[in-house]
């Protein structure tokens, strides 16, 4: 090994072990926030809670940034009028409380490991999908055969995975779709995302805005059900204790973290590689010893194959990603290892919208395009 490869691998390994321990903190913020459901009395109340102590968390580092926040405001409502399609830079922060709330209700019932398989299975649906339709603003891409290879080997191992469920005919299955969902909007959510983070001139605006938009779309569903549901208010949050209210720091760490600083040094690709390693690792770790008195899933068989697939399949989508777009997705390592300004980009473009993505965390996606954002996980 030359030296140079040397001085690129020590300088680069930290942050990568950053980017899995950010993949892993979203598994335990689930965890969390599913405990916390215990004491607030659901699930949504648990998510809009956690999105609202991240948005506090949120609101100082918003203060960076080489545009004013009206400077911002104007240059994004400016770009509504010319285009009224770009309104939907404002719905990313209601994809993201799906995603949240979607790890608050699922993970107790079908398991860590199997709800972020699930979540990784459809980032990559997603991904492609949006390769091939161009979606939003993002530059349309060929869809390669090894990338659909990858495609189909980790909606394989996502099966395969569950396979001992779907024996027992076990209705988790059924339930791992809405996990697939999950991480499909948060591949559209981090279009949205980007495109706001643009055009605000700061992902941490961009970041913050969405959560707010996040946190009220979340109160409006906590007034909901708690009028069809008539669920008491009384005796709320008695008996919790301090770290079940760490979901939403632990989300907004991820974003400034793993999804803001971290690429900016390794690039997108690296990044979602080792934040889906964190997050499928984390998920068997936590199913095997029963954290947070959620149930054991012990590892099986079934479930190491189920996750080596996919693991496999994120390779295979990474490595096209790679060679396809070198210059893009190899973004920030260098030897030097300095980061690119936020102030770099200024205005967002046709094909300049996504990242890799999530939590929230969040978040997931192979990145084709020429720009970074981040991914809300409350």
């Amino acid at each position: 090994m030359s030296s140079r490869m040397r001085r690129m691998l020590l300088r680069v390994t930290p942050f990568v072990g950053i980017a899995i321990l950010c993949g892993s903190l979203l598994v335990v913020q689930s965890g969390i926030n599913a405990n916390l459901a215990n004491f607030a009395g659901s699930g949504i109340r648990s998510a809009f809670i956690s999105f609202l102590t991240g948005t506090a968390l949120l609101v100082p580092t918003s203060l960076k940034g080489h545009k004013s926040w009206k400077n911002g405001l104007i240059s994004t409502f400016e770009m509504i009028r010319d285009d009224k399609k770009d309104i939907l830079m404002f719905c990313g922060g209601p994809l993201g409380a799906f995603f949240v709330a979607s790890g608050v209700l699922l993970s107790p019932l079908i398991g860590f490991a199997l709800f972020f398989v699930a979540v990784v299975t459809g980032q990559l649906l997603m991904s492609v999908a949006y390769d091939f339709t161009g979606f939003y603003y993002t530059e349309r891409q060929t869809v390669s055969i090894i990338q659909l290879t990858g495609v189909v080997l980790s909606v394989g191992g996502a099966i395969t995975f569950q396979g001992d469920a779907l024996a027992n005919g076990d209705e988790s299955g059924v339930l791992a779709l809405i996990g697939v969902a999950a991480g499909a909007v948060i591949i559209i959510q981090s279009s949205f995302n980007k495109r706001l983070s643009g055009a605000l001139g700061s992902p941490w605006k961009g970041a913050l805005i969405s959560f707010i938009i996040g946190t009220i779309a979340l109160f409006v569903a906590v007034l909901v059900e708690t009028v069809i549901t008539n669920l008491s208010t009384e005796d709320i949050l008695v008996g919790s204790r301090w770290w079940h209210y760490l979901g939403g720091p632990i989300g907004a760490f991820v974003i400034g973290a793993g999804f803001i600083l971290v690429p900016t040094y390794i690039g997108f690709v690296l990044t979602f590689a080792s934040v889906v390693l964190g997050e499928l690792i984390g998920g068997l770790i936590l199913d095997e010893i029963d954290a947070f008195g959620l149930g054991r899933r012990p590892a099986t068989g079934l479930r190491g194959a189920g996750l080596a697939m996919v693991l496999v399949g994120v390779g295979l989508v990474t490595y096209s990603s790679v060679t396809r777009n070198p210059k893009t997705d190899t973004q920030g390592i260098d030897l030097e290892m300095k980061p690119q300004p936020e102030n770099a980009q200024t205005k967002p473009k046709q094909g300049d919208t996504r990242e890799i993505s999530g939590g929230g965390a969040s978040k997931g996606g192979v990145d084709n395009s020429k720009g970074r954002g981040e991914r809300a996980s409350g």
